[in-house]
């Protein structure tokens, strides 16, 4: 389809319903595709606001691609993060003077940054909602925990599209666990007919992954020793406790046996097979005490492996990655954006997490500066049924993200 007839397209679009959505990779199309709409418009608005992640507007990179495609945008751009809206009452109420004052066309990046309608960030956009003449939301990632992900993002888009509440969504697309007490999971003819609602308003559509991701599971028995020491440390945790919050759960039993030994030495035996083929890997971790295990534990050559870490300087640690060191261990959800990972091809998940988000943040990390086209995905699990319960969750919302992301770009397609 002719690039210029598409645009076209979605202009028309945008004057007809006052908002629509680009569900796009993270970039300087997604950015350009955006400002390109708002310069359009720009004879029947007065400013811009712009909403998007701090970690993004404190990355040059994000600025740099934003002041790139600024040329012939003759209208002030005001710039949010996110997290100031729910945190700042000043940065609030500036918003809302400017909503209030002038019209406004106003561009949400990231929007699955306001996906839970209880957070104060998207209490106060939905709020707003209709004081802005015009609503662009950007995401790169559309759900991560499931389709309720998709409702208060629809609802700032525009409450017609669903005209229900939350609790009727819920009714509507997902289905409830077997003893039909909570709604969680969607079903795919349900995410069809979503997606089919949401149709007019999806302007554009670039979420097809152009690399062949390899899952590998691995999995690993306790010692009889250690499962003794787990039913032991469980009894005494749950003993007189009548009620228990799940993720303090989690947290406590996850963390007594994931440094098992069955599982550490698969480790070191993948690392071997990794290094041998003389590629890179990095191993997320979810404990800091789980790297500080492997330091002190006399398993890595010292000058062999770097560390990447809230504490840690994550610059020189890349930087070592990408001249002479093929091991990295990395927590999850350190911000490494704008940080060249160099052509790693191998990420083993080595302590598991329900934080979907998380897993894909990491391996955005890894892909978004790979010049290849295959990566390995090692996941480690132990035979534990929490590992099980982890495992099941995650494998939902992977499915549900690929259905939506596949029924998103279907109709992009068709018009190829």
């Amino acid at each position: 389809m002719d690039k210029d007839c598409n645009f076209e397209s979605s202009s028309a679009k945008l004057s007809r319903l006052k908002a629509g959505a680009l569900f796009m990779k993270m970039g300087s199309k997604k950015i350009k595709a955006a400002l390109d709409l708002v310069k359009d418009k720009q004879g029947e608005i007065d400013v811009v606001v712009w909403i998007a992640p701090s970690s993004f507007l404190a990355w040059k990179g994000y600025a740099d691609i934003i002041d790139e495609n600024l040329i012939d945008l003759k209208k002030e751009i005001y710039f949010f993060s996110i997290e100031n809206i729910s945190c700042s009452d000043l940065h609030y109420l500036q918003l809302y003077s400017l909503a209030e004052k002038y019209r406004v066309f106003c561009v949400v990046d990231e929007s699955i940054t306001i996906k839970n309608t209880e957070a104060g960030r998207t209490k106060r956009l939905l709020l707003m909602r209709n004081m802005f003449d015009y609503r662009l939301i950007l995401s790169s990632l559309p759900l991560t925990q499931g389709l309720v992900d998709l409702y208060s993002q629809i609802e700032f888009m525009h409450p017609s599209v669903l005209n229900m509440s939350e609790s009727q969504f819920l009714n509507t697309y997902l289905s409830p666990y077997d003893d039909g007490t909570v709604r969680k999971w969607s079903k795919p003819e349900n995410e069809k007919i979503l997606i089919e609602q949401m149709r007019p308003f999806i302007f554009e559509c670039d979420l097809e992954d152009r690399f062949n991701l390899n899952y590998i599971d691995l999995f690993f028995d306790l010692t009889q020793k250690e499962e003794d020491s787990y039913q032991e440390e469980k009894n005494a945790f749950l003993q007189d406790k009548e009620q228990v919050v799940f993720m303090e759960v989690v947290q406590r039993f996850q963390h007594i046996y994931t440094l098992a030994k069955n599982k550490v030495e698969g480790l070191f035996r993948l690392i071997n097979e990794i290094l041998e083929r003389n590629e890179k890997v990095i191993i997320y971790l979810k404990y800091l005490d789980e790297i500080s295990f492997f330091v002190e534990s006399g398993l890595l050559q010292r000058g062999k492996y770097v560390i990447l870490s809230g504490r840690s300087n994550k610059k020189k640690a890349v930087k070592l990655f990408g001249q002479r060191i093929n091991i990295m261990f990395s927590t999850y959800g350190v911000d490494s954006r704008g940080l060249d990972l160099c052509n790693c091809n191998n990420i083993i998940y080595f302590s598991q997490t329900f934080d979907y988000k998380s897993k894909l943040q990491c391996m955005h990390n890894v892909y978004q500066s790979y010049s290849g086209q295959s990566i390995n995905v090692y996941n480690l699990w132990i035979n534990t049924g929490l590992d099980k319960l982890i495992r099941q969750n995650l494998s939902r919302k992977r499915n549900v993200l690929s259905n939506v992301c596949r029924m998103i770009s279907k109709e992009e397609a068709l018009t190829l």
